[in-house]
């Protein structure tokens, strides 16, 4: 009996063990949140924090971090901050440098481990008052900035054979209206890393978590809006902050996924 159960935990014939990477990933894991003072933001580093992972807050309002930063304290020890505001030029080489303060590279790791992509903001844009300078805010903010942070780390997310997640949204492929700006810039970010999905392979893992609607103070206060929203999902309800969290870190956790988009709430 002790052999057959001995014989049932090797790899079929032909089959390699599970790599040593996978099974030695380092903890805690460095992990950037970017966005780390919105909503979501906030509940995501709250878990990873929880979990034992060391966070780097970045967001372009310093008091809000400050703040937060003394939230997540643990054992006398808060996370890092960084503040970048993404519109600006200079913002991913801001961040970078903030991590390298943080925590200096060696030759067998990096300043981070993971990212999670939890940018803002939900701007709303009527069309009849769409602007050239709502596209290039919300592209800049959501898309063009993200994927150059992703690019500048690379070499330590690759160290780490670490994961990228960012935040997406349904709207994407079932939009809906006023938000021209937003939803274009989403669906940049999503595209741009499935594509970096296959450039960063195998070493780094890249996925979307695309949301529906989350629970939302201003929704809730209006019965009827509240009501008609949530029927819109299969589900009949808005998601928590929390559940997102959950499926967050599961996406970072998933070491044989990537490229992929996960809906949920939909």
């Amino acid at each position: 009996m002790s052999g057959s159960a001995r014989e049932s935990t090797a790899p079929p014939s032909g089959e390699s063990p599970p790599s040593e990477s996978v099974r030695q990933r380092p903890q805690p894991r460095r992990v950037l949140v970017v966005g780390a003072t919105g909503r979501l933001g906030v509940a995501i580093a709250g878990g990873l924090v929880a979990r034992g992972d060391e966070v780097v807050l970045t967001a372009r309002d310093p008091n809000k971090l400050d703040r937060m930063a003394s939230r997540l304290e643990r054992d006398g020890k808060a996370p890092a901050t960084v503040c970048a505001d993404l519109t600006h030029a200079d913002a991913v080489d801001d961040i970078v440098a903030g991590l390298r303060k943080a925590q200096a590279p060696t030759a067998d790791r990096g300043s981070v481990d993971d990212i999670v992509l939890a940018c803002g903001p939900f701007p709303r844009t009527p069309f009849e008052e769409l602007r050239r300078e709502d596209l290039e805010r919300t592209l800049l903010v959501h898309a063009v900035a993200p994927l150059l942070l992703v690019h500048a780390l690379s070499q330590d997310l690759a160290k780490a054979r670490g994961a990228v997640v960012a935040l997406g949204d349904a709207g994407v492929t079932r939009p809906y209206t006023n938000h021209v700006a937003y939803l274009t810039a989403k669906g940049a970010v999503r595209t741009g890393l499935k594509a970096l999905s296959r450039e960063l392979a195998p070493d780094v893992r890249v996925n979307v978590v695309e949301l529906g609607i989350v629970s939302d103070p201003e929704a809730d206060a209006d019965p009827s809006r509240h009501h008609r929203l949530a029927t819109r999902s299969p589900l009949g309800r808005f998601g928590s902050p929390q559940e997102v969290v959950h499926v967050v870190l599961a996406m970072l956790d998933a070491t044989w996924v990537t490229g992929e988009v996960w809906g949920i709430g939909r």
